[in-house]
């Protein structure tokens, strides 16, 4: 069962990931979010971030792994069709959570998904 985490820890864990990732993301972030997060966070509650060891890995909460997701829906996709492209993989996720049928978009989504990731 996985433990649940204060809003502040979230914040914690989402500026160690945003300070890893440095300027170049950082200032995409209206100045008002980045506020939110930094302030927001329990400074007390530090998490480490292993710039050599994928995301997915690090361990992060599940609200912080959202928050990130929708950063980067909000203000790291540089193209609508990104945008499309991670809707499709974050309504994805959803349905497996809840257990329901994909849909024909998400199942296209990825697809997709899958094939751009082959080319990387």
């Amino acid at each position: 069962m996985e433990e649940r985490i204060s809003q502040n820890q979230v914040y914690a864990e989402v500026y160690a990931v945003l300070t890893a990732l440095g300027g170049e993301y950082i200032r995409k972030l209206p100045r008002s979010v980045l506020n939110v997060i930094a302030e927001g966070r329990d400074v007390q509650y530090e998490r480490k971030i292993n710039q050599d060891m994928p995301l997915e890995e690090q361990n992060l909460s599940k609200e912080a792994i959202a928050m990130l997701a929708s950063l980067k829906l909000d203000y790291w996709c540089e193209t609508e069709e990104e945008k499309k492209a991670l809707r499709g993989i974050l309504n994805l996720n959803e349905e497996k959570q809840s257990g329901g049928p994909l849909s024909k978009d998400s199942k296209k989504a990825w697809i997709e998904m899958l094939k751009n990731r082959a080319k990387k």
